[in-house]
């Protein structure tokens, strides 16, 4: 698809694959040579944008494929090798790269090995500058840091919540798993609107509003007792940031954001249907194994 802002989507493949395993990369993504404009991202791109890392190419495995699109389109991601992604979901990328600056873009991220997929931030920043537009590095940073720091409280949450309910069937703990990093999305999304509101009536936040801020939104997103007092500091020191960094609570940002935010309503809604039938479909072995044990008891 032709888009007139970039004329061709753009592929940017890991710099860390070989000639194979980017061919490998493209039929996943159902990728014709002739249709992208195509590049590398390397280590030194990783400490380019971040302003860390030890510039190493050999572990930037995760592709790109982006697309541009038209004014208050929004982010769209779609994850093409979700096995292969480890940590992050698709609505975990929106919420960081749009604290990036990142907008009206369409990203498919694909890996040929597993990942965490916490480098995939950097492929997207590649894109955009490959085209012409500039990507602020102190938002690029924020952004990488935001992905990092709420991947970490996703995974302690997971944890507590698996620990919580150790009878859970596999299938509960992945779509209690998936609704749990939904309502942390959701929570974040909540946050920031929360310190823009402030910034809007010319106001900033100290530590102590913050943290209430903080509170009440892992309350309002029933994330209370899965998040540690160390998962708060951790929000709040990155909610404080975004105070701090040019351009994350502008209007325009805001924009974007209100649209992650309602496709993370949707997300939500679906994974609250897929839970249900978990554990129906939980109860039901259950009962039937209880039969099975009757029957066997009086028949033998």
């Amino acid at each position: 698809m032709v888009n007139e802002r970039w004329g061709k989507p753009t592929f940017i493949y890991g710099g860390g694959l070989n000639q194979s395993q980017i061919q490998e990369t493209m039929n996943i993504m159902n990728i014709n040579s002739n249709d992208v404009t195509t590049s590398s991202v390397t280590g030194q791109d990783l400490v380019k944008y971040l302003g860390s890392g030890s510039g190493d190419t050999s572990v930037m495995i995760s592709s790109v494929l982006v697309t541009r699109e038209s004014s208050g389109h929004g982010i769209t991601v779609k994850i093409d090798t979700p096995s292969n992604i480890t940590q992050i979901t698709a609505n975990e990328y929106k919420n960081p790269l749009i604290t990036a600056g990142i907008t009206d873009a369409t990203i498919e991220v694909a890996s040929v090995k597993p990942v965490t997929g916490e480098s995939a931030l950097t492929g997207v920043y590649k894109a955009f500058e490959a085209n012409g537009e500039t990507v602020d590095p102190d938002r690029a940073a924020l952004g990488q840091e935001e992905l990092e720091t709420t991947n970490s409280v996703a995974q302690d949450a997971v944890k507590q919540n698996a620990t919580d309910n150790p009878d859970q069937s596999s299938s509960e703990s992945k779509e209690d798993a998936n609704k749990i990093k939904l309502q942390l999305a959701n929570a974040l999304t909540d946050i920031k609107q929360q310190l823009a509101d402030l910034k809007e009536q010319g106001k900033t936040a100290n530590t102590t509003q913050i943290t209430t801020i903080v509170n009440n939104s892992i309350k309002d997103n029933n994330l209370s007792g899965k998040i540690s007092q160390n998962n708060i500091k951790q929000l709040v020191n990155l909610a404080g940031k975004y105070q701090t960094t040019s351009g994350v609570l502008d209007k325009s940002t805001m924009n974007q954001l209100d649209k992650a935010k309602s496709s993370i309503g949707s997300a939500l809604d679906k994974v609250g249907g897929a839970l249900k039938n978990a554990q129906n479909s939980s109860w039901w072995q259950q009962f039937t194994n209880w039969v099975k044990s009757v029957w066997q008891s009086i028949f033998g």
